[in-house]
């Protein structure tokens, strides 16, 4: 965590327990940023939903579904701690934008921490008018604002890797779906991004269902990833009659709720499965291979049906493939919340109407949204397995050292 960033954190912390040490409630705030902050070693144990933050006297473990988390094997509950959001109360650990949420004042109890004790350190550290929150990505300036009929269409062009090498502008696009896009649309993504090619993501029942158009002077490549695999062999009769029932009555909340709670929606587990496979690493070498053979003065469109999930994993490697650093790499995996954030808020609001239960709403919103926790879990397998994104990236996928260097050539500057 950057120093700013955890200065930031800190007196943002301080400042919830300054106004809250005199009430009955707590204020839920994210144990993963807190804790980290204060110098805590945090692990994640994807299988058991559980995360662990540890230093030198404390260690703190938390995990999705229980009404309390642990301080040094101690139960400690928090039955008067609140998280609001969505117009959603919460009173469990909740896990929002990949970091469990914790109350504030039983936590620093438990830790044996002095909120008046962190925030004079912090404040002899900085003068607050210094302290302040950068974002290293801005959807604003990626955000494709003439593009009206394509979701999530964004590029990459402005992102500065480790080596202060900038991608070209307009060079490489990423897309939801482009079946609903206008004429004028289609002669933009022609005429002014010049895309030579279109990569889809999509599987084949994906593409009957909604085609892909045609854009003037670019090929189209179909590299299906099914990252859900065949639902019909993952699920029960049951659920598939459930689901058919409610794809029929348009009731788009019933649909999420046995979504998520049949795990038939991104989960950590999904991915790492998935994307470490072999499938997905053809697909990828598909990918890397187009990219390679861009026409100069082109751009490569590519997409799956949101432009989140697949398209978000193509994103990412290709960022590493070019020596980003894992910030810049997450920010612009999550700008998809920014993009889709009214169809996610509406997913959530249909959700709702059928449950309270936090872990099943927070995996609604994966329909059309992502979380850190999906993406995070998966590098950090391919680092365990391989050394590094990159090493992955050489050994599973199959590029050579002299693909990553054409590939900075051809996309930095």
């Amino acid at each position: 965590m950057k120093r700013k960033q955890f200065l930031f954190l800190s007196l943002a912390f301080s400042a919830i327990l300054a106004a809250n040490v005199s009430a009955q409630a707590s204020k839920m705030v994210p144990a993963r940023e807190t804790l980290e902050g204060m110098g805590f070693v945090s692990e994640w144990d994807a299988e058991t939903k559980t995360a662990v933050f540890k230093n030198d006297d404390n260690t703190v473990s938390v995990k999705a579904g229980d009404a309390h988390f642990l301080v040094n094997g101690r139960k400690v509950t928090f039955d008067n701690a609140v998280y609001e959001k969505d117009g959603l109360a919460y009173n469990t650990p909740v896990i929002i934008d990949g970091s469990f949420y914790l109350p504030d004042n039983e936590l620093m109890q438990a830790i044996g921490a002095d909120a008046a004790d962190t925030q004079t350190e912090v404040q002899t550290d900085v003068q607050p008018e210094n302290v302040q929150t950068e974002k290293i990505v801005d959807l604003d300036k990626q955000l494709l604002k003439d593009i009206e009929g394509i979701s999530n269409a964004r590029q990459l062009g402005g992102y500065v890797n480790k080596e202060g090498k900038k991608i070209k502008q307009n060079v490489i696009i990423r897309t939801g779906k482009p079946f609903d896009a206008t004429e004028a649309d289609l002669k933009l993504l022609s005429e002014k991004y010049k895309v030579s090619d279109m990569v889809d993501f999509r599987t084949d029942s994906e593409v009957t269902a909604a085609p892909e158009p045609v854009i003037e002077g670019a090929a189209n490549h179909h590299i299906p990833l099914n990252i859900a695999g065949d639902m019909r062999l993952l699920a029960t009769d049951d659920f598939m009659q459930q689901y058919a029932e409610a794809k029929k009555s348009g009731d788009n909340g019933k649909v999420l709720i046995l979504l998520a709670e049949n795990r038939m929606l991104p989960t950590p587990e999904m991915y790492t499965n998935y994307f470490l496979g072999d499938e997905a690493a053809q697909g990828y070498k598909q990918f890397f291979d187009i990219l390679l053979n861009k026409p100069e003065d082109a751009a490569v469109l590519f997409h799956c049906t949101q432009g989140k999930d697949r398209t978000g994993m193509g994103a990412a490697l290709f960022l590493y493939a070019l020596d980003f650093d894992e910030e810049t790499i997450m920010e612009d995996y999550l700008l998809t919340n920014e993009a889709n954030k009214a169809v996610i808020e509406a997913d959530v609001a249909a959700a709702s109407k059928y449950t309270d239960d936090a872990e099943t709403l927070e995996l609604a919103k994966t329909m059309d949204g992502v979380n850190e926790e999906l993406l995070r879990s998966t590098t950090e397998k391919m680092i365990a397995e391989y050394g590094s994104v990159k090493d992955f990236i050489k050994t599973k996928i199959g590029l050579s050292d002299d693909d990553l260097a054409k590939l900075k050539e051809i996309y930095m500057e």
